[in-house]
């Protein structure tokens, strides 16, 4: 039977980086490597649906609702599976091999895990990945870009996180970006990335404006509905363009509000998580920066919660 490795990821830079330093460091020890992109509230279904062999599951949360279910699928599965994550964890999860550390990237995570196999130019995919996820600041990162130009590091992680930004949910182009980066060549060698960014770039300035012009202060917080852009690029710009504590953008879909959330100081993970216990929601994510999904009707309560935490009126 051929050995197969698969690897489940977060869609974003972390967690595509992640795949390629995995798919870089083992795909000489499989027959195939087989990579999809799922997200913490699907985690446990897409496991079920596409594991298959080894499989590394690489930035992707373990949400508090499904957390039980998640920890089902792993204990009923009868090959290796590798946890490699960075966002707060609150669950065990036996038998499976846990590589686990806060405020470290997972890429950074994965390099450190695997890059003994690989040459230390790869270090450069890594250092891609925690810069998209603002975590560019630990030793290791620090350590690793002595080995670079900086400027050139940056450029490429900003083309990087534009173009998938561009590409939401074209998971087939997504395996491509993999691909290359697991090459390590550059994301501005990759064609279509260079023009995904720069079209992203435009809808970016544009967000900046029409968040100036649309966000509601509501004591400490900032709210924006239905920004034309990336919903964490758009609570990052309502906190810091408002002067807010907390950043709130939130999407309609039905009767349901997808929202990304960021803060100064506030632990917005610690309150989403526990208001997500509450009442039987999704929230979660790093203490300064996270994700919920709720009926549109909790959003006033969890406002009204976040001005507790950031004290605001």
């Amino acid at each position: 039977m051929a050995r197969v490795l698969t690897v489940l990821a977060h869609g974003d830079a972390d967690g595509v980086c992640s795949a390629a330093v995995v798919k870089a460091a083992l795909a000489g020890e499989y027959e195939a490597v087989k990579i999809y992109f799922t997200h913490p509230v699907d985690l446990a279904k897409d496991f079920g649906e596409f594991a298959e062999g080894d499989v590394y599951i690489v930035d992707v949360a373990i949400d508090e609702r499904t957390a039980d279910e998640v920890r089902r699928a792993f204990r009923s599965y009868g090959g290796r599976v590798v946890y490699i994550d960075h966002h707060p964890l609150s669950v065990d999860l036996p038998g499976v091999e846990v590589v686990h550390e806060l405020g470290s990237s997972a890429s950074e995570l994965a390099y450190r895990r695997l890059g003994g196999r690989l040459p230390r130019l790869y270090s450069r995919v890594a250092l891609y990945g925690a810069i998209g996820d603002y975590l560019d600041h630990t030793e290791w990162v620090e350590e690793a870009l002595e080995a670079w130009d900086r400027r050139l590091v940056y450029f490429e992680a900003g083309v990087l996180m534009q173009g998938l930004e561009r590409a939401r949910r074209d998971h087939e182009f997504k395996r491509a970006v993999v691909d290359h980066l697991a090459g390590n060549s550059p994301p501005s060698a990759m064609e279509r990335l260079m023009k995904l960014a720069e079209e992203q770039a435009r809808v970016n300035e544009e967000l900046v404006g029409w968040v100036t012009r649309n966000a509601s202060m509501h004591g400490a917080v900032a709210v924006v509905v239905n920004p034309p852009g990336p919903l964490g690029l758009a609570a990052n710009l309502a906190r810091g363009l408002t002067g807010a504590e907390v950043g709130v953008a939130a999407e309609e879909r039905g009767e349901i509000y997808v929202m990304s959330l960021r803060s100064r100081r506030a632990n917005l993970n610690q309150v989403l998580r526990d208001f997500a216990r509450r009442y039987g929601v999704s929230g979660g994510g790093h203490p300064n920066a996270a994700g919920a999904r709720m009926p549109k009707h909790l959003l006033k309560a969890l406002v009204e919660e976040l001005n507790r935490l950031a004290g605001g009126s």
